[in-house]
Formats: C-alpha cells, structure tokens, sequence
C-alpha cells in the first residue's frame, strides 16, 4: 500500500480510504491511485483489512434461491451499489432450508463483515441468538410487517395476496385456488396465499390448494393443475405463487382447450420477462427488486458511514403492482 501511495503521491491513509471507500476520495486523486494500484498489480489483503479495523470490507447477503430473476436483479442492484462504495458481496443460496441458512450465517460471521443482508423475517432460534450477539448492521429484505431484527426492506406478501384477490372479485369469480412450489418452506409464498385466501373466503367464495414439490417445473405445474380442475371443475380463477408456476398452467390450458380467462383465469409473480409475451399476455404482480437492492444498500451504506444520526428511517415499506393482463 505504501508503494501505492508513493507512486500515486497520496498518503498512505488516502489509498486505505480509496480501497474501502473510493466515493470519498476525490475523482482525480483516486484515478492517480488506481493507476498505480493497476501499474504495481496490487492485491489489497483483506483479512489483514479486516483484523487492523474490526471490521472487512465484506457484507454477506443470504437469500432462498438464485434461480428466480427478481432475486437476482435485487443482487445485481445491490453488488453495483456496495461495490461502488468499496464493499464486496459475499452471497449464500439457501434453497428455502432454515438450517442451511443457519449454516451460512455462522460461515459469513467468520468473515468480519460489516454488515448482513438476510431474505425475510423467518429465521432459526440459534440464527437470531447468533445475529443479536453479532453487533453488525442487519437488513431484512423482501418482507415487511413485523418488527425485524434491525432494517427492513420489502413488501408485504399477505396485501400482495389479497391485490390478487381483489382483482378476480371484481372481475366476478369466487372458486379460485392457489398453486404454489414449496410452499410449506416458502414462507412468503404462505403468506400470498393467506391474503388471498382470507380475502376471496370474505366475500363468499372459496380457495382450493395445491403444491409443487420442487423447482418451478412448468410440466409438473401443468399435471398438477389437469389434477385440480378434474377434482374440482367448478375452480374459475388461479393465483400462482411464481410465474413459472403460472406458464405451466397457460400451457396445460392450451393443451387441454381451456380458453383462459373465459375458462380459467391465470395471475402469476414476479413479473417475469416472458409475461407480456404469453399467449394471452400474463396479469401477474411486480414485486420491487431493484428497488429493495437500492435501498438496502443505502440503509447500510449511511449507518456503515456513521451518518444515521439524524436518519430514523430503518423501516421502508414499497409496496407491489399488480400488471393486469388478458390472462384475467
């Protein structure tokens, strides 16, 4: 670093603060340094970093899949956002198991980092024990209606669910069901489907469930949609938990000759890119990713800066859209 410094003709302190924080260091002084740094091949040592301020440069973020596109624009936004600021993404896959995620937290926590992104409000006895005795900033992202550990970032799943259901009484259905993958270990998909249960029961009408064990099989969600509508034909309207889910039972529709809506509604999640390109175009929802990601990262970046002494907002709400399309 020092070698750094005396090619750049900056501090050594300046070329600490560039590596850490480089939107702090002014834009020439900070080309003079990364010129040097890319003249000289500099690796800075990070866990030396790390021991020398308490703290590395590392944030973790955990999250329960990286197959679906929303988590990985909210990763996308958030790594662009932290990056800038001198921080590195260290990132976990949980696939929906409590234990696993327990795992990860105890491995990121070996780190140092500077601070935690974790995917909801649902976590095991010995991860909140770990995170409450960890003394680092914590956002929980994805969610929103409970108090949370520290920050919290998201939307609420239970209003998502009962958007949905809204909408298709309006429209004039009442037997509807909800199909959903994972749902017993997908806590936000449960809670979807318990807005829109709650809602469509209050007016009258009725929801049945099914779900897919597994990944978002669109062949396996056509199956078990051809098994619902044999077992209860009556069903109108069908609320997915993703869209994938949601393109399976388009698909096994036109298999089968069922018009959708006239014959069976269709509201998927997520607002994948192919949703607007299905045969009919897919009414879904839109959950906020990008917008999580920036404001995550910017609730971090402010307490990691220590200006958060005026700033009381650790609690940000965004809400969803539901996109209506000719699928209902």
């Amino acid at each position: 670093m020092s070698e750094v410094a005396q090619l750049a003709d900056v501090s050594p302190s300046t070329v600490s603060l560039y590596l850490r924080r480089p939107d702090e260091v002014s834009t020439r002084r900070g080309e003079r340094i990364q010129s040097a740094i890319d003249k000289l091949g500099y690796l800075p040592n990070t866990m030396a970093g790390g021991l020398a301020s308490s703290r590395s440069n590392i944030i973790g973020v955990i999250v329960p899949t990286i197959t679906f596109s929303f988590f990985s624009e909210t990763l996308e936004t958030l790594e662009k956002s932290l990056r800038a600021a001198g921080y590195q993404l260290l990132i976990g896959n949980t696939e929906f198991d409590a234990s696993r995620e327990e795992e990860l937290i105890r491995s990121i926590l070996s780190w140092n980092p500077s601070g935690l992104v974790l995917t909801g409000f649902s976590h095991s006895r010995k991860s909140v024990s770990l995170l409450t005795k960890s003394d680092i900033s914590i956002v929980e992202m994805w969610d929103y209606g409970q108090e949370g550990l520290d920050m919290v970032v998201g939307f609420s799943h239970r209003t998502c669910g009962r958007l949905v259901a809204e909408h298709l009484i309006r429209n004039g259905y009442q037997n509807m069901a909800f199909l959903s993958t994972n749902f017993h270990r997908d806590i936000r998909a449960n809670e979807r489907y318990l807005g829109f249960r709650d809602a469509v029961v209050a007016s009258g009408g009725s929801v049945e469930l099914r779900e897919l064990v597994g990944r978002s099989n669109t062949a396996e969600a056509g199956k078990l949609l051809r098994i619902l509508i044999n077992e209860h034909p009556e069903t109108q309207a069908l609320f997915c938990s993703n869209d994938m889910v949601a393109l399976g039972a388009m698909l096994e529709c036109q298999r089968q000759g069922w018009s959708i809506p006239e014959r069976l509604a269709i509201v998927g999640f997520g607002n994948q890119d192919f949703t607007g390109s299905t045969l009919p175009p897919m009414t879904t929802v839109e959950p906020p990713r990008q917008e999580i990601g920036n404001h995550t990262a910017r609730l971090l970046l402010t307490r990691l800066r220590g200006n958060d002494s005026t700033n009381t907002e650790t609690r940000i709400d965004l809400g969803v859209r539901l996109i209506v399309r000719e699928s209902s």
